[in-house]
């Protein structure tokens, strides 16, 4: 793939999942298969003109789409100015969507930092193809209470993904909100038990969306049920908006 649309590359904390509160340096790719009623980020499903690289000492806008050469030389010195980083994260957007252009870049950037995907845990074949150029997998599961009916990931999909996704350090988040039942995490708290026994799972409380989050008391009970399937479940916000960065 010779030119792929990029949204933004940056550095900031990472503010969500097992690996919160790390220093990451994101790549966020333009372009998402999915419109999920959650999405933080709906700007990254349209390819905007330029990509946005924040550098510390300013902001520098590089024509849509980026060659790798490109792309890598923006990471390579943002790496440079703005870190030392724990990690570097792929994410969107839908990543798995560039799989062909991204799986050189990122096996050359393992060189550098670990690399982690983020992604929506919906794509097992393109998985397959980009592990052996990631060192970490979270995975986005998508559940129709939260995400809406559309984009809900069907669970013969999330088994196949998660099986792949156990080869490598991984972890497996679900978004929920006031409309989530605890049978409906429940099945995918198996599934991660089935085929990932020793990831964590994460439970996300959702934020601005039309559904709304659930109350303590609920989300109290969605990890209770979820803990009688599998041991580790933790629940984690997304820490970054609370401390107001990136």
């Amino acid at each position: 793939m010779d030119a792929a649309p990029l949204y933004e590359v940056f550095s900031s904390i990472q503010g969500e999942a097992t690996r919160v509160g790390e220093r990451h340096l994101f790549v966020r790719l333009a372009g998402c298969d999915l419109e999920c009623a959650y999405c933080d980020t709906p700007a990254s499903r349209k390819t905007p003109l330029c990509c946005r690289a924040h550098f510390p000492a300013g902001v520098e806008e590089i024509p849509n789409p980026l060659a790798p050469a490109t792309l890598d030389a923006v990471v390579r010195r943002l790496d440079e100015e703005a870190g030392p980083h724990h990690a570097l994260s792929i994410t969107g957007g839908e990543p798995l969507l560039f799989v062909d252009y991204l799986r050189p870049l990122a096996r050359g950037w393992r060189e550098r930092l670990p690399v982690l995907l983020e992604t929506g845990g919906h794509r097992p074949a393109e998985l397959e193809r980009m592990l052996d150029a990631v060192d970490i997998v979270m995975a986005d599961i998508k559940i129709a209470s939260s995400a809406g009916e559309a984009n809900a990931t069907p669970l013969d999909t999330v088994r196949a993904f998660l099986a792949l996704a156990a080869r490598k350090e991984c972890a497996v988040k679900v978004v929920v909100s006031q409309r989530t039942t605890a049978g409906e995490v429940a099945e995918i708290a198996a599934l991660a038990h089935e085929t990932a026994p020793d990831a964590p799972f994460i439970l996300q409380p959702v934020e601005g969306a039309r559904f709304g989050p659930p109350t303590g008391d609920h989300l109290l009970a969605l990890q209770s049920a979820c803990l009688r399937i599998h041991p580790a479940v933790r629940v984690i916000p997304q820490t970054h908006k609370a401390i107001h960065v990136r």
